[in-house]
């Protein structure tokens, strides 16, 4: 598990949703939060007066949503700091390779790519650790959520992502759910038809692959409910159909540079235009504290 839980609010209702996330993750691993609040400057660009009293204001609201907390939850919520800036910048920095950082998100109305470059989808590509991205819903179907889900392809960011899972849910007293979806190759192609003998041994090794990681995933954390899952199907509406109802969704991104940094990969990125879960994206830079890393299940 991170070391450290940043929590970015505002008291817009997408913010509320995060930090209620993160209180309940908070509450079933006696772990504490960070609240930040930030001022976009941008919004008051020729105005200071306008932005100092805007800074005013937010400071008093912060200041008295963190003494509500503190008086519902003590020793959760350990600090609230204002800052004034560009939000992505101030929370890229916060971000390192031991803090989880949790963001919100709009309630989506419109078509999906509408939203593609939410605070949380740009966060999830800049950060240097993991980010989790909380959608906005009922609060009786937030707090029905239960298990954690984590897919995996067999590379190196997939299991340092389920290494990452195995630990939350270890943590959170959930069951773990390891999800391996996969498409024959050519699949696409109307006019190729595999070879059934083909299909098997693929399916084969697809289902050894995910043995594999069930059989270290049980060897590091023996206490731990874990199953898994093999779809034959597309991985985003796999995953996306196996985490409906879960607390978290855990996916891995490879965090390109330069102008490819704008997607986060096929997977993660299809994932947190529309998500079906609260779900943390993983990146190669994310690390774990020593003890859920003792067995980085990356063997």
């Amino acid at each position: 598990m991170p070391e450290r839980t940043v929590v970015c609010w505002n008291g817009s209702t997408g913010s509320e949703a995060a930090l209620s996330w993160a209180l309940r993750r908070a509450r079933a691993t006696g772990t504490a939060i960070e609240l930040f609040d930030i001022v976009e400057q941008a919004l008051y660009l020729g105005d200071a007066a306008a932005l100092d009293r805007a800074t005013e204001q937010e400071d008093d609201r912060l200041d008295s949503r963190v003494e509500d907390l503190r008086a519902a939850d003590p020793g959760i919520v350990v600090s609230g700091e204002l800052l004034v800036g560009d939000p992505l910048e101030l929370l890229t920095a916060q971000s390192t390779a031991d803090t989880l950082v949790v963001v919100g998100t709009r309630h989506r109305v419109g078509p999906r790519f509408r939203y593609g470059w939410s605070l949380g989808a740009k966060l999830a590509t800049a950060a240097g650790g993991p980010v989790a991205v909380v959608p906005v819903e009922e609060r009786d179907a937030a707090e029905a959520r239960s298990g954690v889900v984590v897919g995996v392809d067999g590379s190196d960011i997939g299991r340092l992502a389920l290494a990452f899972a195995a630990a939350e849910a270890a943590a959170l007293g959930q069951p773990l759910t390891i999800v391996h979806c996969w498409v024959a190759p050519l699949a696409e192609q109307p006019l190729v038809v595999p070879d059934d003998e083909f299909v098997y041994t693929q399916e084969t090794e697809r289902r050894d692959l995910l043995d594999d990681h069930l059989r270290t995933v049980r060897e590091a954390h023996p206490e731990l409910v874990v199953t898994s899952v093999l779809l034959r199907q597309n991985p985003i509406s796999g995953l996306r159909v196996q985490s409906e109802h879960a607390s978290m969704l855990v996916v891995g991104s490879r965090r390109l540079t330069g102008w490819k940094r704008t997607w986060l990969g096929s997977v993660s990125h299809g994932l947190v235009l529309d998500l079906a879960a609260p779900t943390v994206v993983v990146g190669h830079d994310t690390r774990m504290s020593a003890a859920s890393a003792g067995d980085t299940l990356s063997a």
